[in-house]
């Protein structure tokens, strides 16, 4: 984690542009790499000029939902029989694979919005949602509504670090690390909370407008 931070912030305005790019892609393909180092430290790199808010803005979403939907592209052209492909290295653990069905089941595609903010947890989401045939526009709309949270908040950081710690780009390290799960936990729990809200709401005005009809 420590290396890729140094080694984005120490390139040239396009090759740090062409890295943070190819990083956030390969992670959207589930690559063993961390999103949200990329994203912060683009954020870092705002701070010092080297980057520009609105390019920076693009590049990384265009970067994570195009690596989001090749894999969902995956999942909708392989299917379910790439799912285990050998007894001792299934592509996916079983008990992952029938969670998360369970929870397609349960909540529809929703799913995928919510799966963007854990990490682990959205890979095998985004490629079952394809395997699912799930219609690929409903895909990219709830990939892009999460993404629409999700990177502006890791850019905000990021730029935040900076201002706050300058060039201390250990500390500003350590505090990341001490950060970056706190962050996601508080956006998870901030949207599981809007939506318990929302469906309540609707709940009532369903219930509300049933004993109206109900009295008439």
């Amino acid at each position: 984690m420590d290396r890729l931070f140094y080694f984005l912030t120490d390139l040239s305005s396009f090759g740090a542009y062409f890295a943070v790019f190819t990083v956030l892609l390969s992670c959207g393909i589930s690559l063993p790499l961390p999103e949200d180092i990329p994203l912060v430290a683009s954020g870092y790199l705002i701070w010092n000029k080297t980057f520009s808010p609105f390019p920076t803005f693009l590049i990384t979403m265009s970067s994570i939902l195009i690596g989001d939907f090749i894999l969902f592209y995956l999942g909708k052209k392989l299917g379910f029989r790439y799912l285990f492909q050998a007894r001792d290295k299934p592509l996916f653990k079983v008990k992952s694979v029938r969670r998360v069905r369970a929870y397609f089941r349960k909540y529809g595609d929703k799913i995928v919005f919510f799966a963007r903010f854990v990490v682990g947890f959205r890979t095998v989401v985004f490629f079952m949602a394809g395997a699912m045939k799930m219609k690929p526009s409903r895909f990219l709309f709830y990939d892009s509504m999460a993404a629409l949270i999700s990177v502006p908040i890791w850019l905000l950081i990021g730029y935040l670090l900076g201002s706050n710690f300058g060039n201390e780009i250990d500390t500003l390290l350590y505090h990341l690390k001490n950060l970056k799960h706190v962050v996601s936990l508080v956006i998870v729990m901030a949207l599981l909370f809007a939506a318990t809200r929302l469906y309540y709401m609707l709940r009532g005005k369903v219930d509300k407008k049933k004993i109206l009809a109900a009295s008439d």
